[in-house]
């Protein structure tokens, strides 16, 4: 029996595709993700799975203004 790939519902990334996605390390997506407050989710089909929403870690590729930048740290 194969073993079937994982896939979030639909308008969700992993933690992991949304890293992939960024482009950017576990460590700084990690520590990117505690800054902005973003909200994890978890799906009931494998509660081991961390989800985002695609629109908030697209939101993170978006340019902030200086002033924006320096109250997240």
């Amino acid at each position: 029996m194969p073993v079937a790939k994982y896939r979030p519902p639909e308008g969700y990334l992993t933690m992991a595709q949304a890293q992939e996605r960024l482009g950017i390390s576990k460590v700084t997506f990690h520590r990117l993700v505690r800054r902005a407050g973003l909200p994890t989710h978890r799906d009931h089909r494998d509660t081991r799975v961390r989800l985002l929403r695609i629109t908030d870690v697209d939101r993170l590729m978006e340019p902030v203004p200086e002033q924006a930048e320096r109250a997240l740290t």
